[in-house]
């Protein structure tokens, strides 16, 4: 879709959204989608859930949208008979703001929603100045009769937002607001969910990594046994396009110090997979795991990519 056509659709509810959210976004940036320009070297941080839900169970997929503003997110895996419980839409840009707005609207399959801001951090290395993931309850839009359907996203933009769909690194383009992508989690249950708990990680300001470990502790009820591990995160991928550079992907997953993704146990969790094989940078992927205990550790070990968690799932 042309940039000019995406605006005069956008324009009849983007004057509302902006006015009623108070979103003003400064004008600049230049792309630098390569080397670190505030590496975290370390980082260790200790999660509760912010959401849990009883005797449910989830599914979970996302859509990559870089150089462009809206696109289709294709849910999957709701059983047939099954009740939805809940729905949250998530979605991650970056700007010229350190702290974002607290509030950010989009449009799911038609309808507007507010998001909640979830999280502020540094801007992966794009040359821009803050990163921000909100979250919407969108339930009541998913159809009770038929979940697994692809619903369409637009995130709010302007007009110095790129909608060109062009390769995000050759050329690079001038922006002020860079969007990465949103994800989809609905969870949902039936007679094989009773007593499993689905548990919603996502406050995650000062997440951002580059090389070495980045460490997440989730903490939880006393569990173990087999479960579930859903992350989604921004600004993944293999390379600068269509190469594989092996510094700058193959990040390591481990859970409960069990390797689950990277070489040579899976592709890497931060290989921009849900937007391959372009734009890339973002991923939505569930592992089954071992829990134990009252936390889970998930440990990623980065090269020179710059990353941003943007939700974590765990079901037991």
């Amino acid at each position: 879709m042309k940039k000019s056509m995406i605006l005069s659709v956008f324009a009849l509810v983007g004057s509302l959204l902006a006015a009623q959210n108070s979103l003003v976004f400064a004008a600049g940036g230049v792309v630098d989608g390569n080397a670190p320009s505030a590496a975290v070297a370390a980082l260790e941080k200790t999660l509760s859930a912010n959401i849990a839900v009883t005797g449910a169970s989830h599914v979970a997929n996302g859509v990559a949208l870089r150089n462009r503003t809206s696109g289709w997110i294709p849910l999957r895996g709701v059983p047939d008979g099954s009740t939805v419980e809940k729905a949250l839409l998530y979605w991650n840009f970056s700007d010229t703001k350190v702290t974002g707005s607290v509030g950010s609207p989009a449009l799911f399959n038609g309808n507007r929603v507010n998001g909640t801001k979830r999280a502020d951090n540094a801007d992966p290395c794009w040359n821009m100045t803050g990163n921000h993931t909100y979250r919407a309850n969108v339930t009541k839009y998913i159809p009770k009769d038929n979940p697994n359907q692809d619903y369409e996203v637009v995130i709010l933009f302007n007009g110095a937002t790129s909608t060109t769909g062009q390769h995000p690194w050759s050329p690079t383009e001038t922006q002020n607001i860079r969007l990465d992508g949103a994800t989809l989690v609905v969870i949902y249950s039936n007679e094989s969910t009773t007593g499993k708990i689905v548990r919603i990680y996502d406050g995650l300001s000062g997440s951002e990594f580059s090389g070495g470990v980045a460490t997440f502790t989730l903490t939880h009820a006393a569990t173990s046994g087999s479960g579930l591990f859903t992350m989604s995160g921004a600004d993944g991928q293999r390379g600068a396009g269509h190469d594989n550079n092996s510094t700058v992907s193959n990040e390591i997953t481990t859970f409960n110090g069990t390797q689950i993704a990277g070489p040579l146990v899976a592709a890497s969790d931060w290989d921009g997979s849900t937007g391959l094989p372009l734009p890339q940078l973002w991923d939505v992927h569930t592992h089954t795991v071992t829990l134990s205990g009252t936390s889970s550790v998930v440990e990623y070990t980065a090269g020179t990519d710059c990353l941003v968690p943007v939700v974590f799932i765990l079901e037991k």
